[in-house]
């Protein structure tokens, strides 16, 4: 399975370890791998990361969605140009808004901007597992879930209610950046899901009228940490200034410039994403099968003595 924690490599065992021995959670129907995409620290650029990943899995023939459970600072709505509200479905369930052919669900679409959501934990464990589960969501090779920054209670509540395949952490070349992803990589290996990789944001500047690609940080921290801490490094993304018009109106860069250099990176990363999740998937399916055979030995073993 892909860059699942030796024990060498685990954080001292926690009261984290706990979550470990709960049943797994039941998956959602129609929905076939749910890879979060995480931070330690705000400001990487981890929604961008996300909208444009979708995008580019989209162009690959994948059926994907997008979920916002970034709770307090949603950004995903405006980022892919969702309206306003959200309508049911016959049954009652919420629809997600189809935004360049990708479902999108944010808390963004049902409370004005200017609103402060100031919700404790039992609240917002609720409503995570109703916009998981009380969504009519359609048929979904991959489920991208953006996520708040940091390790608190939105990431334990998905991990907890949640059937997760894995995880990617997105960072910025910054060292502060970097020392935060290290907990997030910490935290997922403790609780045992699979991180795909590492995605280096704001890898240099592209400078808007040569096209050099300029550092903006000191390089080199984000490819130690893939390496300590046995994870893929999937890669730096420059930092577009052309980007950030599109976004604001909604359009993700690899739809708004599909040639860019950035563009080019997020293409390779949703191929390194996909096949991560295959390898990941196939993973499953052979224990699955080494789990069924294991129990079939012992039937025949019981059965065995007692004939004798």
């Amino acid at each position: 399975m892909n860059n699942r924690v030796s024990d060498t490599n685990r954080i001292p065992v926690t009261e984290l370890s706990l979550h470990e021995e709960q049943a797994a959670p039941p998956p959602i129907a129609g929905i076939g791998d749910i890879v979060l995409v995480a931070s330690g620290k705000g400001g990487v650029g981890k929604s961008t990361v996300t909208v444009n990943l979708a995008a580019c899995l989209q162009r690959q023939g994948l059926r994907v969605g997008v979920l916002d459970a970034d709770l307090y600072g949603p950004s995903i709505a405006r980022m892919m140009g969702a309206p306003e509200g959200l309508a049911l479905s016959e049954a009652g369930m919420a629809n997600p808004a189809f935004c360049h052919g990708i479902p999108v669900l944010s808390v963004a679409s049902v409370i004005p901007p200017e609103a402060a959501l100031a919700w404790k934990g039992p609240l917002v464990s609720q409503t995570l597992s109703q916009m998981f589960r009380e969504v009519s969501w359609p048929e979904l090779d991959i489920l991208l879930v953006d996520l708040p920054p940091g390790t608190g209670d939105v990431q334990l509540t998905i991990v907890e209610q949640i059937p997760v395949s894995g995880a990617m952490i997105v960072t910025t070349p910054q060292r502060l950046a970097v020392t935060d992803a290290r907990r997030a990589v910490s935290l997922f290996h403790e609780l045992d899901i699979p991180v795909f990789g590492l995605v280096e944001n704001m890898d240099g500047y592209l400078c808007p009228c040569c096209g050099e690609r300029q550092p903006l940080y000191p390089g080199g921290a984000a490819r130690q940490l893939a390496s300590e801490r046995s994870v893929t490094y999937l890669g730096g993304v420059p930092l577009e200034p052309a980007a950030q018009g599109p976004a604001d109106s909604g359009t993700p860069l690899v739809f708004a410039h599909p040639h860019s250099p950035a563009t080019e990176q997020f293409q390779a990363l949703a191929v390194q994403v996909a096949a991560a999740v295959e390898k990941e998937r196939r993973y499953r399916a052979f224990m699955a099968r080494e789990g069924q055979q294991a129990a079939e030995n012992a039937v025949q073993h019981w059965e065995h003595l007692l004939d004798e």
